[in-house]
């Protein structure tokens, strides 16, 4: 075996320019591969992050009427009591309660309907980060006082600042007409290209009072400890709510969110199949070129007494030298273009006419940091050798075949 190492790597370098190129065309491919990989994991992770993390949650428990029909009325019934017996559950991080209503706001001279969030403030911030989203402006207080954050596009629209008065007018749960009076605490971008646009935020107790639904929640929202806890979150919290309410984990919530997500690794798959394509052609080109110009020589080997798989085996080694020797440049320049991506990210600013550009009702900042995982770095190694393993088959195979008669009597 070691007669075969050693002949494998003296055959390698017996082409210096051919098998120099072939390596570093590959090694340019692997680090393509490590950075676009880990640019499409940053993508998908922000909206991850932004969709399910700061937004709808790990799980959702609903009135089972609610989801379809938004109406005012398909409350949770004892949602209080509810949400302080589901802060006892196992693998949950934070639950929260909200509310949802619709009204027309009013600055000055200026109007615009806009969907109304209540939430418990010191929850809400723990669960979605909503108090680090403020643009400007104070985040709400843990008592309800009368104020309101608007979405940066609400606040366009309404032409509103901080400090400013906003009339709120509604039809409310009783019969009569809502009015309240509120001052803006704060500007906020949550991320959710809704709620920017056309959303507002208030203290529970205060959207409570404005819609005459006292002790109501429409929505509590739990997250997990981890990601992969949702499902099993989910059958605790439906243990603890019982058979009346309707308890859905993220994927449940949003089907299109979760095909979208999982077009994660269908994406790395067709990353690699394109890289590793162009670096099997490069070593089935170099080693079939190599056996051809060797022919007389694997004659010679094979009437000295090497066996047939033992002529496979010395061009699978000479193929999995090519490999290893492009895989170290590779992985050192795909790592390097990974520590860029992470610290300072891509800027697509300039392309763009706003700030941010929205995916799947998200809106994702213009600067795309990538996010490097063992997964992806590993399946680029390994699928680079097992490519160049493959590819060196056929010309393997052709020089096993050979007749050592016939073999060396060509020129």
């Amino acid at each position: 075996m070691w007669i075969l190492v050693q002949l494998a790597w003296r055959n390698l370098w017996r082409e210096r320019r051919r098998s120099a190129i072939t390596a570093a065309a590959m090694a340019v491919g692997v680090s393509f591969s490590l950075v676009t990989i880990a640019l499409m994991d940053g993508m998908f992770d922000d909206t991850f992050r932004l969709l399910v993390r700061q937004d709808i949650g790990h799980v959702q428990i609903n009135n089972p009427e609610y989801p379809r029909s938004q109406s005012l009325y398909d409350t949770i019934p004892g949602a209080d009591l509810l949400l302080s017996q589901l802060d006892d559950l196992p693998r949950l991080s934070v639950a929260t309660g909200r509310l949802y209503g619709y009204a027309l706001l009013g600055v000055g001279d200026h109007a615009a309907g806009a969907k109304l969030r209540g939430v418990l403030p010191q929850r809400e911030a723990r669960a979605t980060a909503l108090n680090t989203k403020l643009q400007e402006g104070n985040y709400l207080g843990n008592t309800p006082n009368d104020q309101i954050l608007l979405g940066t596009g609400l606040a366009d629209t309404l032409h509103a600042s901080v400090g400013d008065e906003v009339v709120a007018v509604t039809q409310a749960a009783d019969g009569s007409l809502g009015n309240e009076l509120y001052h803006v605490a704060g500007i906020i971008r949550t991320g959710n290209v809704v709620m920017d646009r056309a959303g507002a935020i208030l203290h529970l107790e205060d959207l409570r009072d404005l819609l005459a639904l006292p002790g109501s929640l429409h929505e509590i929202t739990l997250l997990a400890q981890k990601d992969n806890q949702a499902q099993a979150l989910a059958e605790s919290a439906g243990e603890v709510a019982g058979e009346g309410l309707l308890v859905r984990d993220w994927q449940e919530v949003n089907p299109q969110a979760k095909q979208v997500l999982a077009l994660q690794g269908a994406s790395t798959g067709v990353i690699l199949a394109m890289v590793l394509s162009v670096a099997a052609l490069g070593v089935l080109n170099t080693l079939l070129m190599s056996v051809y110009e060797r022919t007389r020589e694997f004659g010679v080997l094979r009437a000295l007494g090497m066996r047939p798989r033992q002529i496979v085996g010395l061009v699978l080694l000479e193929s999995a030298f090519l490999s290893i020797l492009a895989m170290i440049p590779g992985l050192a320049l795909g790592l390097a273009g990974d520590a860029f991506l992470v610290w300072k990210g891509i800027d697509l600013g300039m392309f763009m006419e706003s700030d941010s550009w929205s995916w799947m009702g998200v809106a994702l900042p213009p600067v795309f940091h990538g996010v490097v995982k063992p997964e992806g770095i590993i399946a680029t190694m390994v699928g680079l050798v097992v490519v160049a393993l493959f590819s060196a088959l056929w010309p393997a195979l052709r020089a096993a075949s050979l007749k050592p008669v016939d073999a060396m009597r060509q020129e």
